[in-house]
């Protein structure tokens, strides 16, 4: 955003100003989810960098030791904002407005077909990304990270702060996260999620540092109780990272991945997909349908307010945040109503039954 600087006023008071309008851009509004925030706020960042090193400049290509101590001082800020409480109730969106973005926004996934799964296909693949160090691989998918692509586009010493704040002791699953080791990766950075599990049932031989990888179909019917019973009740966080829905052409999958999360995730916890894509299948019409499918299916889980959804972009690809909300004020009202009602009702049938 350009300031044209007003006659007759000092430059320390423009400057003044120009910081308040950038401290009001990076201010987490109210009810904003710590996800959605990190999202809004990293494209500060980057308007800023273009700005400096011009239009072409790709976030992906930073380093920490090619940031201005101007740029580490603004995303300081964002860092210690997300970390800030916000208890606020958020405002309820236009879920038609929502799920519009949410069509225009899903692109399609063309590479490998559902008959040419395997380990070995999956392997020709980048299925080794990691938390956040960039590692020698093809094209792009060398800089890709699950921090800058699904939590925040920046790599610094305060962002890694704030990603020990937000996983220590949480449980985490990873849909499709192939060869992953994320959580030894994370130990190097003393941040310690309490358990990372691995659904994929396309990883033959785990190595031995390997997160747990559970054999099973993301968008299988019977994912929850299978978990439940290996003892996975509930994430706080779920990872969609170059998985799913994108390797997905089954309309009927993709509305029971969309389930699948749902059931998963906590109140408060929050599931992240990218890139925000479905599978293509044999058709225009069949990718047609997926992209239908994700939105009715998102639509049918998000009723009641009881999601905040947001899109992003990374690595010039869209992104999806579902962030379940913690029960608002007047549902904990009237849950704790409902609970001293049967109260009530007990103390009186003892009463009656002498």
């Amino acid at each position: 955003m350009n300031i044209e600087q007003p006659k007759n006023i000092p430059e320390t008071e423009i400057a003044t100003s120009v910081e308040s309008l950038q401290s009001l851009e990076i201010s987490r509004q109210k009810g904003e989810s710590q996800a959605t925030y990190l999202h809004r706020a990293e494209d500060v960042v980057t308007k800023k960098l273009r700005k400096e090193k011009g239009l072409l400049f790709d976030p992906s290509r930073s380093t920490e030791e090619e940031l201005s101590t101007e740029i580490k001082t603004l995303i300081t800020a964002i860092a210690e904002n997300a970390q800030s409480c916000n208890n606020d109730e958020s405002t309820e969106q236009d879920i038609d407005k929502v799920m519009e973005k949410v069509l225009d926004s899903t692109g399609e996934h063309s590479k490998l077909q559902g008959d040419e799964f395997s380990s070995s296909s999956f392997d020709t693949t980048q299925r080794g990304r990691k938390f956040f160090e960039i590692q020698p691989g093809t094209g792009a998918a060398k800089r890709e990270t699950y921090w800058n692509t699904l939590f925040f586009q920046y790599n610094t010493k305060e962002t890694r702060r704030l990603a020990k704040e937000m996983l220590d002791g949480k449980e985490i699953i990873l849909l499709g996260g192939g060869r992953s080791k994320l959580k030894k990766e994370l130990e190097k950075y003393d941040i310690r999620p309490e358990h990372i599990s691995n659904i994929d049932p396309f990883v033959e031989d785990p190595e031995q540092d390997a997160d747990n990888v559970i054999p099973l179909n993301s968008c299988s019917e019977n994912l929850i109780e299978s978990l439940n019973k290996a003892g996975i009740i509930s994430a706080d966080e779920i990872w969609a990272e170059y998985s799913v829905p994108a390797y997905v052409s089954d309309p009927k999958e993709i509305k029971q991945l969309m389930f699948n999360i749902d059931g998963l995730l906590k109140q408060g916890g929050t599931a992240r997909i990218w890139p925000l894509e479905v599978g293509k299948g044999i058709s225009d019409e069949q990718f047609e349908a997926c992209k239908t499918a994700l939105v009715e299916s998102i639509r049918n889980i998000c009723s009641d307010n009881k999601y905040e959804i947001s899109l992003y972009k990374s690595a010039s690809r869209n992104g999806l945040i579902l962030h379940k909300k913690n029960p608002s004020r007047d549902e904990l009202r009237i849950k704790q109503d409902q609970e001293d009602q049967k109260k009530i009702e007990e103390i009186r049938r003892q009463l009656q039954n002498g």
